[in-house]
């Protein structure tokens, strides 16, 4: 036993990100990101609009590379690897992307919402036809849209196309999920039930998740860790319940929903 406590305290983070900095231009968007991902666990990347969340996303899927700092998944530094070797990596991820047109979270507006899901089952997995029609199947009946399996992504509102692609991501089975901007365009009710389907799923499959939300209900059900970010910069991070319960005035306002507090709307 205690040999399995000091390996767990030694198991490396499923992802890192240490002092990222990231600029456009003159606009500086993340000031020194430094974030934590334990493995097997649902971390939480917390904030309002425009904080640097969908950016610090991108960081760790390998779309963008820092000005300065380091982002590190399993063990490896993305800015040393290869093409090839960051495809490799990226193939043991699942990801939904921001819900923003005209690619509506990654999903290929070629294919229809069936399509969608078995077209990533047939590219990263080596499932019979069958065996991928039922899969696919499946997942979309845990999102509420098997009956709208024959429909075009443009068809979709933006909620129905984040469900779509969070069938996708559950589907492919992958050793990390990285869900972007979770609650964009799903309203309460179903919001509630794809966080328990998605508590459900990591929990039987052991599997990292990173999801980015500014729902609080959402980020207070959902996580096992919650980093906070404001400004690109991390304000505080660690197990969800200390988060809840800090004393960190970013953190009262979301958790109040009050108008008193660092965020406001000059800097929304």
């Amino acid at each position: 036993m205690i040999g399995e406590a000091m390996d767990a305290e030694h198991q490396p983070s499923a992802i890192e990100l240490v002092d990222v900095v990231k600029r456009f231009g003159t606009a500086q968007i993340l000031n020194g990101v430094s974030l934590t991902v334990p493995p097997g666990e649902i971390t939480v990347l917390l904030g309002p609009s425009g904080a640097g969340k969908t950016v610090t996303i991108n960081h760790v899927v390998g779309l963008l590379r820092p000005n300065k700092g380091k982002v590190l998944v399993e063990g490896r530094d993305l800015a040393m690897l290869t093409d090839e070797e960051l495809y490799a990596v990226r193939r043991r991820m699942a990801v939904v992307l921001q819900g923003t047109l005209p690619f509506t979270c990654g999903l290929f507006y070629s294919l229809n919402v069936y399509d969608n899901v078995a077209y990533a089952l047939r590219e990263r997995t080596r499932m019979s036809a069958e065996e991928i029609q039922r899969v696919a199947l499946e997942h979309l009946d845990l999102v509420g849209l098997r009956d709208r399996a024959e429909l075009m992504p443009d068809q979709l509102s933006a909620g129905m196309s984040k469900r779509v692609a969070i069938a996708r991501a559950l589907a492919l089975d992958a050793r990390i999920v990285i869900i972007d901007d979770f609650d964009s365009g799903i309203d309460g009710v179903r919001l509630a039930l794809l966080v328990e389907l998605l508590e459900d799923v990591q929990r039987r499959s052991g599997a990292t998740f990173l999801v980015s939300t500014h729902d609080m209900s959402a980020a207070r059900q959902l996580a096992d860790h919650i980093a906070v970010i404001h400004e690109g910069r991390i304000v505080v991070s660690g197990d969800a319940q200390s988060v809840l319960e800090s004393d960190e005035p970013l953190v009262r306002q979301l958790i109040s929903g009050g108008v008193a507090g660092p965020l406001q709307l000059r800097n929304v």
